[in-house]
């Protein structure tokens, strides 16, 4: 996820689109912390927010908001688990 992160001149349309929205430019760009979860995350492995939140040391609820903001800004999919208690559990992977 390097490339979300590269310090080069920014696409003018960007900009201007930008200047019209805002209010909209946070929903686009991930935060530090969400670009510290998309790094710690493997193409093709599936995670669950306790695993990403003992790499990132984070806490577990805040990890799961994370992945599952990331996840509706289209960074990861998410998929469904149940959990030997009957729970269930979400696993996210990068696209």
């Amino acid at each position: 996820m390097s490339f979300l992160c590269q310090n080069e001149p920014v696409n003018e349309a960007l900009i201007t689109a930008a200047r019209c929205f805002p209010h909209q430019v946070a929903r686009v760009k991930p935060s530090k912390t969400q670009l510290k979860v998309l790094d710690s995350i493997r193409v093709a492995e599936l995670v669950t927010a306790v695993e990403v939140a003992d790499r990132c040391c984070l806490s577990t609820s805040f990890a799961s908001t994370l992945l599952k903001t990331l996840m509706q800004k289209g960074y990861l999919t998410r998929k469904t688990m149940t959990e030997r208690t009957g729970g269930v559990e979400f696993g996210y992977s990068i696209l």
